[in-house]
């Protein structure tokens, strides 16, 4: 049980107040963004005839929020509601990018894409707040300057 909640909130068991941001488009524009979305997604080894129910139901399963610029918004979820979603899902949500690919966002997959990693980040949103994020020390040892 979760005991950080406000006594209202307990007895519900969830905050209502709890939100999430739609994913911007700066993010789709970031290639380590999509890698880590992108890896994310395959590193939950779920097919991709299964893919579109698990969306589906954790966006059901969503007690709080998404907002827009302080304004909430509801997902447009018909952008999967095409005849080859399933070979959309297999290509791009079950198959991890290596690090020496440069991932790209066409533009007919925008949304779908802000659409899944929105979702996906309101049942992982401590995952989600990392993808794109970069050390900005890369660990390696000084040089030597004398």
């Amino acid at each position: 049980m979760n005991y950080s909640l406000c006594a209202r909130c307990l007895s519900l068991g969830y905050c209502k107040n709890s939100t999430r941001q739609l994913v911007r488009d700066a993010q789709l524009e970031d290639p380590e963004y999509l890698r880590d979305l992108r890896n994310f997604a395959a590193s939950l080894k779920i097919s991709a005839d299964h893919w579109l129910d698990y969306l589906m139901d954790m966006y059901r399963d969503f007690s709080g929020r998404i907002v827009s610029n302080g304004q909430d918004v509801f997902l447009d979820t018909e952008v999967f509601e095409t005849d080859s979603i399933r070979e959309w899902l297999r290509d791009w949500a079950c198959a991890s990018i290596p690090d020496h690919v440069r991932p790209r966002l066409r533009e007919e997959s925008r949304e779908r894409i802000r659409v899944l990693a929105t979702i996906l980040s309101t049942r992982f949103p401590f995952e989600a707040g990392l993808w794109g994020v970069r050390a900005a020390n890369d660990n390696r040892p000084p040089s030597a300057s004398r």
